[in-house]
């Protein structure tokens, strides 16, 4: 296959048509960039350097990332992330990366380039951070307390604050971050959240209606719509915010859990560690899925080379599944050596970065051969992998 990048498209339909596969390259969710450290070692201009090349992996034991090369697949420094991070995510926009320890009412916003670390105060303790679609926003996430903090990266100022919630399972900027849509105990749809008046504006009920109320939420590639996963799993809705109903029902199994659209659009992963099975429903032919052998403790689903491969880590088995997705068939597993945690896969969709617990590393996987071609040793337990434009979609 051609790795020929190719430019982003406007205004696709999820899913695409029969026979045709979208290439996205500009709607990933985070981004990064290298340390002042690690220019000063490995003598980077940033005006000259793409920082998507660079993987971040924060510690869950100091106040600090790692940073790789992978170019030069190496190690090249780290970066203060000023707290030991519970949740971290970067901003390719606006070149920052922000972390926080679930505990404090703060957030911190660290310059990738400088290092500087700017500290923002919060109303409640953030416990999730997800970035806005055009990466000038950061949701910081109260679950429990059903509140919702929105920052704002260029001024480094809290602006819209939202209370009184239900207790929140999942958070999700729509595609102008002029909306947030939220799945939460007491919700039987998606609930939407106007940002600029911080208040509960509607409801999208799901189709058919899901008892437990919806569990997680994704985005369809080209950013239209809404992916709707119920509670205890069940068929997936895919709801029309501009129509406000569902359109689509995709029929997924009791005990699945996460979604994970692919990187071109073609393919929507859903893992389930329940029943050890991963079900593929291709574009085109959602009403046709396939399910394949999987794990239990599955921490993820990533698509790699132009989505002709899968890589689906288990925390169980300490490995990662490997899947053909040309052939539909899962054709070999790869043995971490430790706990996986999550990773991420290249903008060029090469390699998959997967984080190791015990003993703490980054093991890179090669989409086109399936095999390990490096291991990074760490100097402590890692949270995960952040890759600036990785291939895929998520929040």
């Amino acid at each position: 296959r051609s790795m020929t990048r190719t430019p982003p498209l406007p205004a696709l339909p999820w899913p695409p048509p029969p026979g045709r596969r979208h290439v996205l390259t500009g709607l990933a969710c985070s981004a990064v960039g290298v340390s002042h450290k690690a220019r000063a070692d490995a003598t980077i201009d940033p005006a000259l350097v793409d920082i998507r090349r660079y993987v971040y992996i924060p510690g869950t034991a100091t106040p600090d990332a790692t940073i790789i090369d992978t170019e030069t697949a190496r190690i090249v420094g780290s970066l203060p992330t000023g707290v030991v991070a519970r949740q971290a995510v970067v901003s390719r926009d606006t070149a920052t990366l922000i972390a926080t320890d679930g505990q404090s009412a703060a957030v911190s916003l660290v310059n990738v380039f400088t290092g500087v670390v700017r500290r923002v105060g919060l109303p409640m303790p953030a416990r999730r951070l997800t970035v806005g679609t055009n990466g000038r926003l950061v949701a910081a996430i109260d679950p429990a307390g059903g509140a919702i903090a929105i920052v704002n990266l260029d001024s480094d100022r809290v602006g819209t604050v939202i209370t009184g919630l239900p207790p929140l399972r999942d958070v999700m900027f729509g595609a102008s971050d002029e909306v947030l849509y939220v799945a939460a105990t007491g919700l039987a749809g998606v609930g939407v959240i106007d940002v600029a008046q911080g208040r509960l504006s509607h409801e999208i009920a799901t189709f058919p209606p899901a008892g437990g109320g919806v569990a997680s939420l994704a985005r369809t590639p080209d950013g239209r719509n809404i992916l709707a996963q119920p509670q205890g799993g069940g068929p997936i809705s895919i709801l029309d915010p501009e129509q406000r109903k569902p359109v689509a029902q995709l029929q997924a199994g009791i005990g699945s859990a996460g979604m994970f659209p692919s990187g071109t659009g073609s393919y929507l992963l859903v893992p389930d560690s329940t029943n050890a099975t991963l079900t593929v429903f291709r574009s085109g032919r959602t009403d046709q899925p396939i399910t394949l052998p999987g794990a239990t403790g599955v921490i993820g689903a990533y698509s790699a080379w132009l989505d002709s491969i899968a890589f689906m880590p288990s925390a169980e088995r300490n490995s990662v599944l490997v899947y053909n997705l040309d052939k539909m068939r899962l054709v070999d597993e790869i043995a971490l050596h430790g706990t996986p945690v999550r990773g991420a896969v290249t903008p060029d969709s090469r390699t998959l970065y997967v984080p190791v617990l015990d003993p703490p590393q980054v093991v890179a996987v090669d989409g086109a051969t399936q095999r390990v071609v490096a291991r990074f040793d760490l100097p402590g337990p890692p949270l995960a992998a952040l890759v600036a434009g990785g291939w895929g979609v998520c929040h």
